[in-house]
């Protein structure tokens, strides 16, 4: 799995005229952005790659066999991930 400095490492590849320093903060601007829309429960989508959105999950109860205790999960949001078409096809 690539980190962050191996796409922009690969960014400056195909594009040598720019700056390592600027390509990072390019990096760092679209990652926020898709983070703030999650955020505020929107959705991110990129053409080819997949879409990004946030759900609902219900919270619900279980109880713990060996003690018998009943405890309760919150209901919290969960990013789901879509792959698109092109990302599909590599399978």
């Amino acid at each position: 799995m690539p980190l962050k400095k191996d796409v922009v490492k690969r960014m400056h590849e195909e594009l040598p005229h720019h700056l390592k320093k600027d390509l990072e903060e390019s990096c760092d601007i679209i990652l926020k952005s898709m983070i703030r829309a999650l955020g505020e429960g929107g959705r991110v989508e990129i053409r080819g790659f997949g879409c990004l959105s946030v759900r609902k999950q219900a919270g619900k109860t279980f109880k713990n066999p060996k003690t018998g205790t009943i405890h309760n999960i919150p209901p919290r949001r969960r990013i789901i991930f879509k792959p698109g078409k092109d990302l599909r096809e590599l399978t």
